[in-house]
């Protein structure tokens, strides 16, 4: 049980809260939750805002849980490595830690968008006439990755896959279309391409599987 500690500037308590976290107690845990969570919050909207990154209230969730597990993670192994003689505070540490997992986050979203960067442009691939037989294989085979894993989106993200990535209609113009805002629109965006990406993903998984 954490019971009130004696600390002029509150060092003492945090770390008395931290070591009894350390030692497993519910009570504290329950304690260092409630008084963390909205320090994570909102470190992470600070560094989504910083690398002009559109998210939902769900987004912000997903990456609060990735926190909280990160630093649960191995036995609570980051929060073991906090030296407060560095003359840093708890609370920094965690909020380095929330900034860290945030863009850690972004950088594995941004690599596996890559790999479907050319379904994109899925239509133009039906379209395209390439002269090297083997410039024409890679295409088809793109062409039918694309074809797949559209087929899998529901209708309504189908007409969305359309009309951002095809037509190339303007955000305003899909908000409006759609019923919802511009921010909204571009979080669909990052939503309907990280969607696409698991189903190459899995379809490249069974493929090599297979072979």
């Amino acid at each position: 049980m954490v019971r009130d500690f004696d600390a002029a500037d509150g060092r003492g308590e945090e770390l008395a809260l931290l070591a009894a976290v350390l030692l497993g107690d519910t009570s504290a845990w329950e304690q260092f939750f409630k008084r963390y969570q909205g320090l994570i919050a909102a470190c992470i909207r600070k560094a989504l805002h910083r690398y002009s990154a559109s998210f939902e209230n769900d987004d912000i969730a997903d990456l609060i849980a990735d926190v909280w597990v990160a630093l649960l993670k191995d036995d609570r192994h980051k929060l073991r490595k906090f030296d407060p003689t560095r003359g840093y505070r708890l609370g920094s540490w965690i909020g380095l830690i929330a900034t860290n997992t945030t863009i850690d986050a972004l950088r594995a979203r941004s690599s596996r968008l890559r790999f479907i960067e050319d379904i994109e442009g899925f239509a133009e691939r039906h379209l395209v006439d390439q002269r090297s037989p083997q410039h024409v294989l890679e295409r088809n085979d793109a062409a039918r990755v694309a074809k797949v894993a559209l087929e899998q989106l529901d209708a309504e993200e189908q007409r969305f896959v359309v009309a951002c990535f095809h037509e190339e209609r303007p955000a305003a113009t899909l908000a409006t279309e759609f019923g919802v805002s511009v921010n909204t629109v571009y979080s669909r965006k990052f939503k309907v391409r990280s969607k696409l990406v698991r189903i190459a993903e899995h379809m490249e998984q069974a493929t090599l599987a297979a072979a």
